[in-house]
């Protein structure tokens, strides 16, 4: 029997990059609870690939797309049509009292 395990050991610079393809993929950690099993199975998914010799970081987003699609895109948020100023009511310019 030999000693040798049969799947590679990942070093830090490989969970990095996993974590980093997540992250781009919009896997963080700040997923709710109930949807706490999705980044799970994407992760394992990462890992299983990568173990079986997908090292790319675009193969591997890739594969999350092919797997789960794409994630929707937070909505961007909205900004002001008007400056703070106008909002406020203040004045554009404070003169110094001289």
């Amino acid at each position: 029997m030999s000693s040798t395990s049969e799947k590679p050991h990942l070093t830090s610079s490989d969970l990095d990059m996993l974590q980093g393809v997540l992250d781009d993929a919009g896997y963080d950690a700040r997923i709710l609870i109930n949807d706490q099993r999705v980044f799970n199975v994407a992760a394992v998914l990462l890992i299983r690939l990568f173990q079986e010799g997908v090292t790319s970081p675009a193969m591997l987003s890739k594969a999350l797309e092919y797997h789960f699609g794409k994630p929707q895109e937070p909505p961007k948020p909205i900004t002001p049509i008007c400056n703070r100023y106008a909002i406020q009511g203040l004045p554009r310019e404070r003169r110094a009292a001289g």
